[in-house]
């Protein structure tokens, strides 16, 4: 049988760590069919793994599996869960990093992984990511039942996602997460109507665009990104460097005042 089994880390590419994730996959199931979606996660930060995950999980085929590891409660008594949905399955630790795609799929079955047919041995709790996640992929790759993995749950971990505030006449966002190009990602899905100006920190936000092409050089712009949310830019710069953006920093939309 042959799956796609979807990668997504905060391993990086420097210790190997991906390539023994990898060799035990293939050891299993010679025939999965292995996609990286990304291994440069920022270390520990599970927000920006839902994040992506979130904003690329819908491209791939049904039936495609998806490790998700960004772990930093590895080896405590934090649960490594299988969410089978109608149309795919999500394995990772359950810490929350599954919130923002599960939010729109319907969950057909929840387990945890505990059934030592499935698992490694091991002499460390270090690394789940090769010796849970990993064989749990390749065997449920193989057509094992979701069911034949461990005890069914109820629930699953969530986080909190910073939600957008509404004050009098400001929208108020944040900055989540920055993109390779120094674009700052905001927690922002939709805009309000009739906005007239708009703020990072106390810093003005120029246009709101269609294209980077559109956005002023060398100032802060407004564009509909890939991530689903909204993102401030600067053409062809880093808007993080060249402003010294920083996560959390607020965005305010304001809706009475002209937009200068």
């Amino acid at each position: 049988m042959k799956s796609i089994i979807a990668l997504l880390t905060d391993f990086g590419t420097k210790d190997g760590f991906v390539g023994a994730v990898k060799g035990v996959i293939k050891s299993i199931n010679p025939h999965a069919d292995i996609v990286d979606i990304s291994h440069d996660i920022d270390s520990f930060d599970i927000l920006e793994a839902s994040i992506i995950l979130n904003a690329v999980y819908k491209y791939f085929p049904k039936g495609t599996i998806f490790v998700s590891v960004v772990d930093p409660g590895v080896g405590t008594e934090r649960k490594a869960i299988i969410v089978e949905t109608e149309s795919y399955y999500f394995i990772a630790p359950d810490n929350g990093l599954l919130t923002l795609p599960l939010k729109k799929e319907k969950i057909k079955k929840i387990v945890s992984i505990e059934n030592p047919k499935y698992i490694l041995k091991r002499d460390t709790e270090t690394f789940h990511g090769r010796d849970i996640f990993a064989p749990a992929s390749a065997y449920l790759s193989l057509g094992i039942s979701t069911a034949n993995f461990g005890k069914e749950l109820k629930d699953y971990t969530k986080i909190s996602f910073p939600e957008v505030k509404k004050e009098k006449n400001a929208f108020i966002g944040e900055i989540i997460k920055f993109d390779k190009f120094g674009n700052a990602i905001t927690n922002i899905e939709e805009l309000p109507k009739n906005i007239k100006k708009i703020y990072v920190r106390d810093i003005p936000v120029e246009k709101i665009c269609k294209n980077f092409q559109e956005g002023v050089k060398g100032k802060l712009n407004l564009i509909k990104g890939s991530f689903g949310f909204y993102e401030i830019f600067t053409p062809e710069n880093s808007a993080k460097d060249l402003f010294n953006i920083q996560k959390g920093d607020k965005v305010y939309i304001y809706t009475d005042n002209p937009l200068k």
